[in-house]
């Protein structure tokens, strides 16, 4: 049995560029493990006044509550310019950032408030309709769904397996 000796949340991770924001459960049906969702620094990685989509069009693939890199590659073939910025960035050395989904977003703002701004909105990578995606408020912690038009703040992060931690 291996031990996994975590950090206690809200706490930065030098080698892994960013604060550890959330534990999740990983999709058991892939067989993949629980995983820590990693919030970078601010300066450089967060986005204001960006759009979801400037069309209404359902992305396929782009409605997973839970599974923010999948809804960010459907974003990504689809051409939207948000995922296609986050997908392009490097920040503390790593690539693989992504726009999280409803679900990450919901316990980021449950553990890690402090984090993120209260005076705006964020959005999610999970969509609700062709209209509409889901956002998430870091000061009451509300989660709603509102026009993909609008201009709200959008922040990456990114994922490690448990694992990682492991003694």
């Amino acid at each position: 049995m291996r031990t996994i000796n975590l950090p206690a949340i809200g706490s930065f991770i030098q080698d892994q560029g960013g604060y550890l924001g959330a534990i999740l459960r990983g999709p058991a049906a892939d067989g993949s493990e629980d995983f820590a969702v990693i919030v970078p620094e601010e300066e450089g990685a967060e986005l204001k006044d960006v759009t979801w989509s400037d069309q209404y069009t359902k992305i396929e693939g782009a409605d997973s509550k839970t599974d923010g890199p999948a809804n960010t590659a459907a974003m990504v073939a689809a051409g939207l310019p948000l995922a296609l910025h986050i997908r392009d960035l490097e920040l503390h050395g790593f690539k693989d950032w992504y726009l999280p989904s409803a679900g990450e977003l919901r316990a980021l703002s449950a553990n890690v408030p402090e984090l993120f701004h209260h005076d705006d909105w964020y959005w999610s990578s999970t969509q609700a309709s062709r209209y509409y995606a889901w956002c998430q408020d870091f000061e009451h912690g509300d989660s709603y769904f509102d026009d993909k038009d609008l201009e709200l703040r959008a922040r990456p992060v990114r994922k490690i397996p448990l694992s990682h931690f492991s003694a």
